[in-house]
């Protein structure tokens, strides 16, 4: 199992939590490969320590969750980075909802894994706050790289001491357990989810459910854990 975080202790570590940035890395998911944050741009202003910290990670493709593509090309003006990746293609906006089992979401989510196969990292994910939507893709992701369910847990909770204010749930305040194996629960309208079986119902997820193929499951699987496709 693969632990890290190059973000804490040390550089930008208090600001980075402040603005929900920081690095997805465990299970088989390779260091310095996948990172997910609040939105870049707020109030068509860059996020300053967003951006510094996308250069320190070197980040090369972004998964915007929250915008559509028309959307996001007004706003990355304000962003030099973000506008160079869009001009590039290396952004995807897809302007999710948060119905996670809707399957308008799932067909989506089948573009975030796509998006994925086509490009390199590292990867950066993030929808508005940084809460749900990307709370939910990155929950997807570390349960299919067999991340411990206690991780996937930890990680999603982490973005309760952000600051910001979860869409689904509202007061974050009492964010629990419960609240996280509520939104890990909508991978399986059929099983109860535990450390044992949650690989496993993310894969069949993603299969069944989202419609990858078991070639771009396998590819997914490859290209996260750091692999380099022949």
């Amino acid at each position: 199992m693969i632990q890290s975080n190059i973000l804490a202790p040390g550089l930008f570590s208090n600001d980075a939590q402040s603005v929900n940035f920081r690095e997805i890395c465990m299970g088989e998911i390779a260091p310095k490969t996948l990172f997910r944050s609040s939105h870049p741009i707020k109030e068509n202003k860059q996020e300053k320590i967003i951006s510094q910290l996308a250069g320190f990670t070197k980040i090369s493709s972004v998964i915007n969750l929250s915008d559509t593509s028309s959307g996001i090309t007004s706003k990355a003006i304000f962003a030099p980075w973000y506008n160079d990746l869009l001009k590039k293609d290396r952004v995807v906006a897809l302007g999710m909802d948060f119905s996670f089992s809707s399957d308008g979401f799932k067909r989506k989510l089948k573009e975030v894994i796509k998006f994925i196969l086509r490009t390199e990292g590292p990867w950066l994910i993030h929808c508005h706050a940084g809460v749900d939507r990307t709370g939910f893709v990155s929950i997807v992701l570390e349960s299919f790289m067999g991340a411990p369910l206690d991780n996937v847990i930890n990680d999603y909770l982490k973005s309760f001491n952000s600051g910001f204010e979860s869409d689904i749930f509202g007061n974050t305040e009492n964010t629990d357990v419960q609240t996280a194996m509520q939104v890990i629960s909508a991978m399986s309208d059929t099983q109860l989810i535990n450390e044992k079986n949650l690989q496993q119902i993310a894969e069949i997820y993603l299969l069944q459910k989202v419609g990858i193929t078991a070639e771009e499951a396998q590819l997914l699987r490859l290209k996260l854990s750091g692999g380099t496709p022949d």
